[in-house]
């Protein structure tokens, strides 16, 4: 394990057309805010988009100004080893302690040692209890 933040998200619903992707990242773009996470996703003619971004002050009223609806909501952001087993290590403690993810979502790099995963759950003190843990008990094993 390695690190673990809380953090807040943007996420903004539209329809879902051609260029909802261009049309929401370039309006943070135009800003000059960087977005560090994104997921977006459709469900039947709405497309939502999930984004974590360096200024989230700036991507806001960028957005807003644009017309769009914007809700901002804690998540919490790991920072695994990429291999196999790291996110399940994860999942099973939290299903260990009750603790119910709403959503997942992560990337690495190619050929990249860590990966990110932003999830949020019902109770996100507690998993970062948890996750708090698990990273001292791996570092109390390796020691």
């Amino acid at each position: 394990m390695e690190k673990v933040t809380k953090e807040r998200q943007l996420t903004v619903a539209i329809g879902n057309r051609i260029g909802a992707v261009a049309e929401i990242t370039g309006a943070v773009a135009d800003k000059g805010v960087n977005i560090t996470n994104v997921c977006a996703y459709t469900a039947g003619d709405v497309a939502v988009f999930h984004l974590l971004t360096d200024d989230n002050g700036k991507a806001r009223k960028a957005l807003q100004d644009e017309g769009y609806h914007v809700v901002e909501t804690e998540v919490i952001v790991l920072h695994l080893w990429n291999r196999p087993g790291s996110l399940s290590a994860v999942a099973t403690k939290f299903r260990q302690h009750a603790i119910n993810l709403n959503y997942v979502y992560g990337t690495s790099s190619l050929g990249g040692e860590k990966m990110t995963i932003v999830f949020s759950s019902e109770d996100n003190d507690k998993a970062v209890e948890v996750f708090d843990s698990m990273a001292i008990d791996e570092a109390q094993e390796t020691a």
